[in-house]
């Protein structure tokens, strides 16, 4: 393996680690916050802790006027749309169960590929994502509670979400540094957040010490270092590195909500699961050859 793509490997691999991980967090505390008041948090304790090192480094948060637009609809989506959905359909369905959902970005994100960069889709893609359709049906199907059909559209909202923000904040990468382009990201999702929150149908808000804890926790490692990593990784490497190695995330929310919280996902959903990383991972290889 070449020097230059062990760092930016071992990056994509902890940023999913510990997304997985956070799906958890998530799954906790939608029992005692409400998902926008939980976004609203985070994003509060990260925008502060980026504004003080941004000015600390460069003596301010220096974004050219033209790119604004793209940084404020960029961290609107990424940042603030994003994380309150998944937080909402995650507290509707389980931290095993959105993991798979959102292990489909990359079959949506073959779309945002063509839209916005003309790239083609062969007849491969389209059997992947007819895989992967089928492994969303299996995962659905195969839960033993009964179909939760609302909390799985608003997942499957949130991977679009995501998507988008991805293939829209790319053109950013090459300009900025790290810091200075997650600062306006969280910048401009909290600024979207606050009205959000303050006119949430159900503001929750039942702070604990464990919650607290864990707010800040989350916020610190699974927002800010996880973006930090993954913006790093996505300038370092393919989007098809990027897809294979993002099957980490469902892997580790499926192991710890076992461990944690002793649910497990049924054996038509680990087979639906498979499908749908099986198929992520096909899509990947065939766009790299």
């Amino acid at each position: 393996m070449e020097k230059t793509m062990t760092k930016p490997l071992l990056a994509i691999i902890a940023v999913n680690f510990i997304w997985g991980l956070d799906f958890i967090v998530i799954e906790y505390m939608m029992n005692y916050l409400s998902p926008a008041i939980f976004t609203l948090s985070r994003l509060v304790i990260g925008t502060v802790i980026l504004l003080v090192l941004v000015f600390i480094k460069h003596k301010g948060l220096h974004i050219r006027k033209e790119d604004w637009p793209r940084v404020f609809i960029s961290g609107a989506v990424g940042m603030a749309l994003y994380f309150t959905v998944e937080n909402l359909g995650t507290g509707m369905t389980s931290a095993s169960f959105s993991s798979l959902i959102m292990a489909t970005v990359p079959v949506f994100g073959m779309f945002g590929d063509r839209i916005f960069f003309g790239r083609k889709i062969t007849a491969v893609k389209v059997a992947c994502v007819a895989a992967s359709i089928i492994g969303v049906y299996l995962l659905v199907s195969g839960e033993p509670m009964g179909i939760n059909l609302k909390g799985t559209l608003i997942m499957l909202a949130a991977a679009l979400l995501w998507t988008f923000y991805i293939t829209y904040v790319k053109p950013l990468y090459d300009k900025y540094d790290l810091l200075t382009l997650l600062t306006g990201l969280f910048v401009s999702g909290l600024i979207v957040e606050i009205p959000l929150a303050l006119f949430a149908p159900d503001p929750a808000m039942n702070f604990t010490g464990t919650g607290i804890m864990l707010t800040v926790a989350s916020a610190i490692v699974c927002m800010i270092i996880g973006e930090f990593g993954y913006v790093y990784a996505i300038g370092k490497l393919s989007i098809t590195m990027v897809s294979i190695f993002e099957n980490v995330l469902p892997l580790t929310a499926v192991l710890f909500s076992l461990l944690l919280f002793g649910t497990m996902l049924s054996g038509i959903q680990l087979i639906g699961g498979v499908v749908i990383m099986g198929a992520v991972t096909v899509m990947a290889l065939k766009d790299k050859e």
